[in-house]
């Protein structure tokens, strides 16, 4: 399609779009995107999502809407975005809860000004993993970012060593390579050796009898192992045996497998089982609770194997099958349906001319079963059927559809809204309730009364003129921040404040408390003495303490954009491809908010990163705003809404 022609498309689009009149570069924008699209019905389409504002619980028996309260055993709270922590409400982009089950006792408590997108707990204390570490329950500051505990304090391995028995360990800094610990001093094994006296270890010259001793012990290891190391005082081979346990109480035990570590004095085998730290050190088996915990993800039976040795055949769950004879009947889909009980999750080898496979469960095949409703075979010629997300319905009534909730209804009957029956037929529903498109609006499921400037902001509707401000569908008030209130910036759903800074990378924007000494590195705050960051890439300082600093990017929400920003020039348009040194987009086009006109750019447009470190990471095929200074974070996943906010910013700022 020539230019002209996807240009007149684009306008035929977006009249079908609006009945109003449009500035002339919301025509080439629409163009932009339908560009790519072969018919502009694809991007109403593409853009059309379900009503996600049906869930309506009740607190105590009163209802309330998840995005705006939530409700913390029986207590209700109402504020957008907050989450339970034990009985306390807080909210997760601002702060972290930190729980820890003793017995039948559950402890919880939030730690304010760090998001749980970047958090981990030390116990009922959260901190940030990039820059601190967790040491028997006690927060620290890292030395160096591969640093290790010893103790309750942090150390670096290369430089320093961590000596002594438990509890009294302590971190000296190593004289040399060749310097190791003999209880809380260091010794060079070169001139000297740890001897075990009757008043505990002791360091005794090399050539004393205690180290002659111990030399030819280990002499008689060397000989075999080249690579012989103390476990303690004893020698050992590290290729063939492990040395478990803590300080002075080491054990060496024989390397059962390449894949078993230490677990206290015991070894265990990582494939199949996880050492959990309870009480005390325990070997558990890798589908248990406990590894589920340690390990991150969800406990699962791991199914037996079979060694299929016939030519041509595949396995299914613990059998092996012919698949020119027979296929495997496994579950496709991990939601559970309201008919999921059918039947179990075990793959079972079945015949096809016989059985019907539906997601995991078996059925006699007849001549009129031809489809799978979730688990049940059924066919479009059985009577009062039907088929509503996977689960199937029977003694339906003539003229009944699935509804947006994915139930049974007759809309010439009534109106379903979220479940919720209206005995007017043909209505639109906005959440449960109805509502006349001609005096209202909905926004997410809530009723408002439209106006002119008034637009959503989430549940919300609010006249843009208006010293509010919506970031990512929250709703703030500026009037109380005074002369401050026209600066002020979003944060993701967070009304940033001037002590504070924001992390924004492709995806994230994550709130962060300032520090001195950390910047910004995509979303996350780093010590700029552990760590340097190119292109949203962090990398450990080779010697920490000594940073290049790199001018720092950050990425310019579309939701800040002022007076002043509008009055610049800003590109939309596509990545192609991503170098050292140029970034090439197709499809750009140059917007001019002052004058609401755009002009179509030459191809290819290439931008110029002569410090590719300062510039954010772009993904190819996807679809961004910038200009020579700026990208805005995240690609461009609604067209139409961005579209909706620049126009309206335009509209109403000149």
């Amino acid at each position: 399609m020539k230019w002209s022609s996807r240009r007149e498309a684009a306008a035929r689009c977006f009249k079908r779009k609006s009945s109003n009149m449009a500035p002339p570069w919301i025509v080439g924008l629409v163009w932009l995107i339908c560009s790519s699209i072969t018919q502009c019905e694809s991007v109403k389409e593409a853009n059309a999502v379900p009503n996600k504002s049906c869930n309506r619980p009740s607190c105590m028996r009163k209802t309330y809407d998840i995005r705006e309260a939530v409700c913390c055993e029986d207590q209700l709270h109402t504020e957008p975005g907050l989450s339970c922590c034990g009985k306390q409400p807080f909210n997760p982009a601002l702060a972290t809860c930190c729980q820890v089950t003793l017995g039948s006792t559950l402890s919880a408590k939030v730690t304010q000004d760090l998001s749980e997108t970047v958090s981990a707990c030390c116990g009922l204390e959260a901190y940030n993993p990039l820059n601190q570490m967790c040491c028997d329950s006690a927060i620290v500051a890292k030395p160096v970012p591969m640093a290790h505990c010893c103790g309750k304090r942090a150390y670096d391995k290369e430089k320093q060593m961590c000596c002594g028995a438990e509890p009294n360990r302590m971190v000296l800094t190593s004289t040399s390579n060749n310097h190791r610990c003999c209880s809380h001093e260091q010794f060079d094994t070169m001139t000297h050796c740890c001897c075990e006296m009757p008043d505990g270890l002791k360091i005794q010259p090399i050539l004393s009898s205690c180290c002659v001793k111990e030399s030819e012990i280990l002499a008689s290891v060397t000989k075999t192992a080249p690579k012989a190391q103390y476990c303690d005082k004893d020698a050992f081979d590290p290729d063939t045996h492990l040395c478990c346990g803590p300080d002075q109480k080491r054990k060496i035990l024989p390397w059962k497998s390449s894949h078993h570590k230490c677990c206290g004095q015991e070894q265990y085998d990582s494939k199949t089982e996880c050492c959990c730290e309870t009480e005390v050190l325990q070997i558990k088996p890798i589908n248990s609770i406990c590894c589920a915990h340690e390990l991150g993800v969800r406990p699962q039976t791991p199914i037996p194997q079979p060694k299929c040795t016939e030519p041509h055949t595949r396995v299914c769950g613990s059998s092996c099958y012919n698949p020119h004879e027979f296929q495997c009947c496994e579950r496709e889909h991990t939601t559970r349906h309201f008919n999921s009980d059918r039947c179990d999750a075990t793959p079972t080898v079945y015949d096809p001319h016989t059985q019907v496979c539906c997601d995991g469960c078996l059925s006699k095949k007849e001549p009129w079963i031809h489809q799978c409703c979730g688990q049940t075979a059924y066919g479009f010629a059985e009577r009062r059927v039907l088929c509503c997300n996977s689960t199937l319905y029977k003694d339906i009534e003539d003229g009944e559809e699935c509804s947006d909730a994915n139930i049974p209804f007759n809309p010439t009957k009534g109106t379903l809204c979220c479940s919720q029956f209206h005995g007017s037929p043909g209505q639109h529903c906005c959440g449960t309730e109805t509502y006349l498109p001609q005096h209202e609006i909905c926004c997410d499921g809530h009723r408002h009364r439209k106006g002119e400037h008034i637009h959503c902001c989430g549940i919300h509707a609010y006249n843009i003129n208006d010293p509010r401000k919506c970031c990512a569908g929250t709703l703030h008030n500026l009037t109380s921040l005074g002369s401050y209130g026209k600066d002020a910036q979003c944060c993701g759903s967070i009304l940033q404040k001037n002590q504070d800074v924001c992390c924004s990378g492709v995806d994230k924007e994550v709130h962060y408390s300032k520090k001195s000494g950390h910047r910004c590195c995509g979303h996350l705050y780093y010590d700029t003495s552990l760590w340097s960051c190119c292109a949203e890439k962090l990398s450990p300082l080779h010697q920490p303490g000594q940073a290049k600093m790199n001018d720092e990017f950050r990425y310019l929400s579309v939701n800040n954009l002022n007076s002043e920003d509008l009055r610049k020039e800003m590109n939309i348009g596509t990545v192609e491809s991503v170098s050292l040194h140029s970034v090439v987009f197709r499809d750009v086009m140059k917007i001019d908010a002052v004058s609401c006109t755009a002009k179509a750019l030459a191809l290819p447009y290439i931008l110029k990163t002569p410090d590719r470190c300062n510039k954010p990471k772009l993904i190819p095929g996807r679809t961004y705003f910038f200009d020579e200074v700026h990208v805005f974070p995240g690609s461009i996943h609604n067209p139409f809404q961005w579209l909706h906010l620049i126009s309206s910013k335009c509209l109403t700022t000149f």
